[in-house]
């Protein structure tokens, strides 16, 4: 699923993870925490700083087949990695 940021930051998120000032691997830790606990169909949404963490994130979903990888939006100088759990 390809969606555009304006799409993306319009989801409302089942469960926020705050990895600001966090670089990797700490972010996809986080990341995959959110993950573990969140329930089948809902959304994370990872907000970072970290630039890295747009490519490890999907990458590490998409290996380990725990959800969907729904899109990056960039908003200031943050990204939000939106990820829909399997």
């Amino acid at each position: 699923m390809s969606l555009s940021e304006k799409e993306l930051l319009a989801i409302k998120p089942d469960h926020i993870v705050d990895a600001i000032g966090e670089v990797c691997p700490h972010t996809l830790n986080l990341a995959l925490d959110g993950l573990k606990k969140a329930k089948s169909g809902e959304i994370v949404v990872e907000i970072t700083d970290h630039s890295i963490a747009t490519k490890t994130i999907p990458a590490a979903v998409k290996m380990n087949k725990i959800g969907e990888f729904l899109g990056v939006a960039k908003k200031g100088g943050e990204y939000h990695i939106f990820v829909k759990k399997a």
